[in-house]
């Protein structure tokens, strides 16, 4: 009965933190019920089914978001493995509890997640999507830690603590001094995600631009729907009066959705014509997302006031709808501190961390057209905003089905709207230009290979000493007689 509690609390309270209902403080609970029973005498079978169907079970919100987009049988592999994972993580800390101090017990998951975690994101075509770290992007003051070693160094608080909370539930020598240092640490986080959310904007820098994030859904519709080069034109010609409506607010930079405005390569140059006319009337920057029809391509066109303009093509497809679409080959770098990436580019920290290390100058606001799938509008975007976070940039993001979002670079939402039935949605907004590149932009993923080291020495450690117990259960037991 035990086992089975402690599977369906954990489950809760993953899916509760991590899914549509945001409760993120339950995140820092979840793995503890699981912890409990691994740090006692449950069996090792055991422990691992429990820990399997709750990770499961808190991933249901995949198939809330996604069930009716993706193939279900990618969702439900997607999901099996990673269960899967989190259980032979739950093991490795029965493992080294039972063989190792209780200090090393307080290490094993979180080194030992983070280091998986971290490892799945090099390898999977969705990137870091799923890491327990994005359900803290509703508290700024707990995410701060990103911008001194990547949104990994949330993953290992997170389950520092839960560590802390079972070692604190099964006293023994040692345990409560285990768990009373894991507190520290986080009381140390939190110290410097106030000290980094009061800090003072630098005199140094330009201080406030105003920018808009807008959708115009009947343009998207009629020129997503119906491919002609009027239709295209016509949904062109909605955008333009939308920046300039935009533009009379003050804003200076205007963002469009990921396909907002759906073209052939014959008539590209032609249906776009009134956004670049309106950039040059306004002096505000426009970056429109374009579906390119014939050749297929995913692209953002920045249009510049001086009438130049900048292509950048999306990295990151999301496969297989958008399988047609050839990946870009470069960053979006815009000059004066701008930047943009397009949708999925945004689930990648290597990508943005190293356009942000090789910008000639510092990258201080990101402009994201983007596309969501409605349930997972704040799910998506929350994404996008560690970004920021990670390398110092405010964010600006556009989707269609999805949230406008403007934030800045510690991850507070200055401006959010979600799409309309219909019509012209948009927000506009002052953010001040982020400082540009961070610690973790210049280390890099110190701290999940740091952690990958750990996990291996802790194993190491374990397995030494269970050899070293067997063989001294051997000579206590001595030749048996002949």
């Amino acid at each position: 009965m035990r086992v089975v509690i402690s599977a369906a609390l954990s489950a809760a309270m993953f899916y509760l933190s991590q899914g549509l209902d945001d409760a993120w403080a339950l995140a820092w609970l979840a793995p503890a019920p699981l912890l409990w029973l691994a740090f006692g005498e449950t069996p090792p079978w055991r422990l691992f089914a429990a820990s399997f169907v709750a990770f499961l079970a808190g991933e249901i919100y995949d198939l809330q978001c996604y069930a009716e987009d993706l193939p279900l049988g990618l969702l439900a592999l997607l999901m099996g493995l990673q269960a899967i994972l989190f259980a032979f993580a739950v093991l490795f800390a029965r493992f080294v509890r039972r063989r190792l101090n209780p200090f090393a017990a307080l290490l094993a998951l979180p080194a030992c997640w983070t280091a998986v975690e971290y490892l799945v994101s090099l390898v999977s075509p969705h990137g870091s999507f799923g890491s327990i770290a994005y359900s803290q992007m509703s508290a700024p003051l707990l995410i701060q830690s990103a911008s001194l070693f990547g949104m990994y160094s949330i993953t290992f608080l997170i389950c520092l603590f839960a560590s802390a909370l079972a070692l604190a539930a099964r006293p023994g020598r040692g345990a409560l001094a285990a768990a009373g240092a894991a507190l520290v640490l986080c009381a140390l986080d939190v110290a410097f995600g106030a000290a980094r959310l009061s800090a003072p904007q630098p005199a140094s820098q330009p201080k406030l631009l105003r920018v808009a994030a807008l959708d115009d859904v009947a343009a998207r519709t009629r020129t997503r729907g119906t491919d002609t080069a009027q239709a295209s034109l016509a949904a062109a010609l909605a955008y333009a009066a939308d920046v300039r409506q935009a533009a009379g607010q003050g804003a200076r930079l205007v963002v469009t959705p990921e396909g907002g405005l759906a073209v052939r390569g014959a008539w590209l140059a032609a249906a776009t014509a009134p956004l670049a006319e309106a950039s040059g009337q306004t002096g505000a920057q426009v970056v429109a997302g374009i579906y390119e029809r014939a050749p297929a391509g995913d692209i953002a066109i920045a249009f510049a006031p001086d009438g130049s303009r900048r292509v950048y093509a999306k990295r990151h497809l999301l496969l297989p709808l958008e399988a047609e679409f050839t990946p870009g080959a470069g960053p979006g770098l815009l000059g004066a501190g701008l930047a943009v990436a397009i949708c999925k580019d945004m689930d990648f920290p290597r990508t943005l961390r190293h356009d942000s290390l090789t910008a000639p100058e510092p990258i201080r606001l990101m402009a994201v057209p983007a596309g969501d799938f409605v349930a997972d509008g704040w799910l998506h975007a929350r994404m996008a905003i560690l970004r920021g976070v990670e390398n110092g940039f405010a964010v600006v993001r556009a989707a269609h089905r999805g949230l406008l979002t403007v934030s800045d670079a510690q991850g507070r939402l200055i401006a959010w709207k979600g799409e309309g039935p219909h019509g012209l949605d948009v927000i506009a907004a002052d953010v001040p230009l982020g400082p540009g590149p961070t610690l973790y932009t210049r280390i890099g993923d110190v701290l999940p290979w740091a952690s990958l080291a750990l996990t291996l020495c802790l194993g190491a450690g374990a397995g030494l000493r269970r050899r070293s117990d067997r063989g001294a259960r051997t000579v206590q037991a001595g030749p048996r007689p002949g």
